[in-house]
């Protein structure tokens, strides 16, 4: 993956049409007969391109009437601008092919596809972007933003959010349209957690909001008499900011669930201690679920109540679940992220291993037994290129029971079969970012003609072709 090219499609057929990008100019996929959204490396402020007719047809190219053989093709286009070409028959019969440039700074990428399947469109965010991928490798849409922090995701309305954080604390969350628009902030820029925000069906938000003791004695577990200690309060807001329900951790777990983690978080010179470390919320109906990284526990909480129902993974507590058919035996679950609920009721965590002696990462899913009080192991999802993820990342599982993957700060994001064989992987290059959690997006949630316009819309459509196009030589 040399310079981070990305030309992983099927070969073109000897004679067929095609589209060729020139001189330093890349296609992301390379060409493909069947594929019809592409991004592209435009150097120079234009696109430069070779448009091929192959036998039997002619080609279009922004304008240019239709012609058979080659010709050479220099839009001049900005980053975020788009340029078409469409193969013609006789018989009228017309395939049209998208290409859009990507800006200067959209991190550097790498795509390879390994079978078919996957998510359809994947949403990351990454170096201070967001982005929409195709199962192709396609960037189909991103937006620029400042402060991507954490979390970056398609809402079930069609909105996204995103965190503003600058740094690694807080930062209050943007709802904006797919154009860019802004509709509303969410949370506060001092206090709200950047981990996750999850979108009611009754249009409330919920997040997470930074919550702290002073004074309490961490002497026990190597800290201070008179601790400063951080705790975070899960919050369902309304689209105007009023609280309507609150958990607060600091009420509900233990010191002593710390477990491990307080040699790590016990250092000279530190403002606070981050005790628990949430990084994610699932809410289902009236229960909701949260994952604390610094307590290697996923937690099952009524939202009623506040009551826990149960624990997974960490110190053992009168709610702790008994564990079966996990090789971690008595420790399930290592720095976990991104806990979320099934149909079927059954439980998928991002298990990041951080610390514990089997250090490869997996995606795994358990079914939970209330009345046994059970956690039994029933899948799990690793990836050869990854042996470690000290922090970060996401699993999902598809209705099809395809998996999309982050392999959190490693760079990697796959899709997976069922079978746990990778169908694709998306990988960012060391020092370049990486992404937090990717989401799919789920069929019919949106469609490639409306990620067209919003592009469109966000960088003001295309631009006419230089008068030095003409035929290839």
């Amino acid at each position: 993956m040399a310079g981070w090219s990305v030309l992983v499609a099927p070969a073109l057929a000897s004679g067929g049409p095609g589209i060729r990008a020139l001189g330093a100019d890349e296609l992301s996929p390379g060409f493909a007969w069947k594929t019809r959204t592409y991004g592209a490396r435009c150097r120079g402020g234009a696109l430069d391109i070779r448009v091929h007719a192959g036998h039997g047809w002619r080609a279009e190219a922004e304008g240019r009437s239709a012609r058979r053989g080659s010709l050479r093709l220099r839009v001049r286009l900005a980053g975020g601008q788009a340029a078409s070409v469409s193969f013609v028959r006789r018989d009228g019969r017309r395939r049209r092919y998208s290409i859009r440039c990507l800006p200067a700074g959209f991190p550097e990428f790498a795509f390879e596809r390994i079978r078919d399947g996957g998510p359809r469109l994947f949403f990351v965010a990454n170096d201070g972007y967001l982005a929409i991928f195709d199962r192709n490798g396609a960037p189909v849409w991103w937006l620029r933003v400042e402060g991507a922090g954490a979390d970056g995701k398609l809402l079930p309305d069609g909105t996204i959010s995103l965190n503003t954080a600058a740094g690694l604390v807080a930062g209050e969350f943007e709802i904006r349209r797919l154009d860019g628009r802004l509709v509303r902030t969410v949370g506060s820029d001092e206090s709200t957690d950047l981990h996750d925000l999850q979108l009611l069906p009754n249009g409330n938000y919920v997040i997470g909001t930074m919550s702290f003791r002073s004074g309490i004695d961490a002497s026990a577990f190597g800290g201070a008499p008179d601790a400063l200690v951080l705790d975070i309060a899960i919050e369902e807001l309304t689209p105007a900011g009023d609280v309507v329900r609150r958990w607060d951790s600091g009420e509900h777990i233990g010191l002593d669930e710390t477990g491990r983690w307080w040699s790590e978080i016990v250092t000279d010179g530190a403002l606070w201690y981050d005790v628990s470390h949430w990084n994610a919320v699932e809410v289902d109906g009236r229960h909701m679920y949260l994952s604390f990284r610094n307590t290697d526990s996923i937690y099952k909480v009524d939202r009623r109540t506040g009551a826990i129902i149960w624990k997974l993974g960490g110190t053992e507590t009168p709610e702790s679940l008994e564990v079966r058919g996990d090789p971690g035996g008595g420790d399930p679950l290592g720095a976990q992220h991104d806990v979320r609920v099934q149909p079927n009721g059954t439980i998928t965590v991002f298990d990041n291993r951080t610390g514990l002696p089997d250090e490869v990462p997996r995606a795994k899913r358990f079914r939970i037994d209330e009345r046994a009080g059970t956690a039994t192991l029933v899948e799990a999802i690793g990836d050869r290129r990854v042996t470690s993820a000290f922090c970060c990342g996401s699993a999902r599982r598809l209705p099809s029971k395809e998996w999309l993957v982050s392999w959190g700060n490693t760079g990697v994001v796959g899709a997976y079969d069922r079978d746990g064989r990778v169908i694709y992987r998306l990988l960012t290059p060391p020092g370049q970012g990486f992404t937090y959690r990717a989401n799919p997006v789920s069929a019919g949630e949106l469609e490639i003609g409306e990620l067209r316009r919003a592009m469109d819309r966000i960088y003001g459509g295309r631009r006419a072709p230089a008068p030095s196009d003409g035929p290839a030589p």
